[in-house]
């Protein structure tokens, strides 16, 4: 008798450990994602320590808050703009406050988000002025507008009131006609209502310099001068060259210059009678376009942050040719611009890329990419040109 009663409280006890194990909650760890727009970036958009950020209708984040201030902390976030669409992963938690907290765990940029209207506004203020006409590229849409940029490099980012039309894609290097447009003055953003839009023929002019851009990254703030000694003639610049740039740079590389405006570096482009060195380089599909400079730029001392400046610059102008000789040029380039900078930086570099495009693939010498340590004060530049 007593040995049945054993086994039935055996029996007994290891049904209720099955019954916990069945019932057992499970915990959930996987990290919540939700889109947003950005409002504001602190404490420069090339930088970011938090982004500020309006979560996009239908995200459930939105129903507890329309504001929420995203720590980016010991985050490699990529360069960051205000209207600019990004997807934050989270661990679930938001601190009630407004405007609300989160800590992410990784942020990236949206460029198709059709499914949703433009949240924010754009150009507050100014009257209507004339039509607008040039060739952009299209970067960003969402439901009821679209986003593009010259293709010449410029300072604008143009907003147009209007979804993107049928037949065209986010990358697309188009003809814009645009009216009733407004300017937003320092924000640098241009906004109007879409008159036309048509395929771009406008092709890059061999060996001009486009888009140059120098980084600053004193160890403190400091007053920096800059002089660039082209062997050639500067078509544009910003901010603007009064006999060279003078600028406060801090550590993270924000500029401040004698007026008190901001910048994340400096720009120039220009006309060089340059011969460029192409006896060694890479020849790339098109397509590989992207996976390559990726490699080849971090090889070459550019941060994350610099490259991904660099490809979605170069990118669209050439993932869609079959083959690309790509050349990074070294005495050639220093020597038709030499840059002169006070106080001298410890660490220099710049990486200059002459691309050619291919219909066929050739044999090429592949070239050796290097780069030094960075330290100290570090200057960066890059840029680049279509060879002949």
């Amino acid at each position: 008798m007593k040995r049945l009663i054993s086994v039935a409280l055996c029996i007994l006890l290891c049904g209720l450990l099955t019954a916990c194990e069945e019932t057992a909650p499970v915990i959930d760890d996987t990290p919540l994602s939700f889109r947003a727009v950005v409002v504001d970036v602190q404490p420069n958009a090339s930088s970011p320590a938090w982004v500020l950020v309006e979560p996009l209708e239908g995200e459930a984040e939105r129903r507890s808050c329309d504001r929420i201030d995203v720590s980016l902390t010991a985050l490699d976030a990529p360069f960051l703009c205000y209207g600019d669409a990004v997807r934050i992963t989270y661990n679930g938690e938001i601190a009630e406050s407004y405007p609300a907290q989160a800590k992410a765990e990784a942020i990236e940029v949206l460029t198709d988000v059709q499914d949703v209207r433009f949240p924010l506004s754009w150009v507050s203020d100014g009257e209507p002025t004339d039509t607008f006409q040039n060739d952009v590229i299209i970067t960003a849409a969402f439901k009821d507008c679209f986003f593009a940029e010259l293709v010449i490099p410029h300072i604008y980012t143009i907003k147009v009131n209007a979804p993107l039309p049928e037949g065209w894609c986010i990358g697309d290097q188009v003809a814009l006609t645009l009216t009733d447009v407004r300017e937003g003055g320092d924000t640098h953003r241009v906004e109007g209502n879409l008159s036309s839009i048509t395929e771009s023929t406008f092709v890059l002019e061999p060996d001009v310099c486009y888009k140059p851009v120098l980084y600053l990254y004193p160890e403190q703030p400091t007053e920096v001068s800059v002089t660039l000694d082209l062997k050639g003639e500067l078509t544009c610049t910003y901010p603007a060259y009064q006999n060279g740039w003078h600028v406060t740079a801090e550590p993270d590389g924000t500029l401040t210059d004698s007026k008190g405006q901001t910048y994340n570096y400096l720009y120039w482009e220009g006309n060089t009678d340059a011969r460029w060195d192409l006896s060694e380089g890479f020849c790339i599909q098109g397509e590989d376009t992207a996976a390559f400079l990726e490699t080849a730029l971090a090889q070459l001392g550019l941060t994350r942050r610099e490259a991904n400046e660099f490809i979605v610059y170069w990118l669209p102008l050439m993932q869609e040719n079959p083959y690309n000789l790509i050349a990074f040029q070294t005495e050639a380039y220093t020597t038709a611009a030499p840059l002169t900078i006070t106080p001298a930086p410890d660490t220099l570099i710049r990486v200059f890329m002459v691309y050619k495009p291919l219909e066929e693939a050739v044999d090429i010498p592949p070239q050796t990419l290097s780069a030094p340590a960075r330290h100290g004060f570090t200057a960066v530049e890059w840029g680049g040109t279509k060879g002949q």
